[in-house]
């Protein structure tokens, strides 16, 4: 009886550890339409976090704090990643996927800024702030 209970419970604590999807360290892949799902003004550090993962570059740049999200498909392939200038021809030439900021004050976000390559092979970068409707509008040539 106690062999039972006993590997009842490693069942039990073994399913409670797992998670369906995944585990929580996960990275999500964020796309156009995941920011547009889950992209909300007023968030905090820990519910981004939650939301988008961990940041791959934060620091205040004019007195706002920002972060940075990227990813690329190739995983030998390194930039010089800054919070000051977007990375649109790595984009562009596909090197990089994307380019997410976010804009913090009072630690909670206040303006999304998602920069990708569209369809027209043009870099896009589609806004969200709190004073406009969400905004699409192409970057490049």
């Amino acid at each position: 009886m106690k062999k039972i209970l006993l590997w009842l419970s490693c069942i039990f604590i073994l399913a409670a550890c797992s998670s369906e999807g995944g585990t929580s360290d996960e990275e999500p892949i964020l796309t156009k339409e995941y920011i547009e799902e889950k992209a909300k003004i007023g968030l905090t550090y820990d519910e981004v976090r939650e939301v988008f993962g961990t940041e791959d570059l934060s620091d205040v740049v004019d007195s706002t704090e920002t972060w940075l999200y990227d990813s690329t498909h190739h995983s030998d392939y390194e930039y010089d990643q800054s919070l000051e200038v977007i990375a649109s021809e790595e984009i562009k030439t596909g090197k990089l996927d994307y380019q997410l900021y976010l804009n913090f004050m009072d630690e909670k976000v206040f303006m999304y800024a998602f920069f990708y390559k569209g369809e027209d092979g043009k870099v896009w970068q589609y806004q969200l702030t709190p004073q406009n409707e969400p905004l699409t509008t192409p970057v490049s040539n």
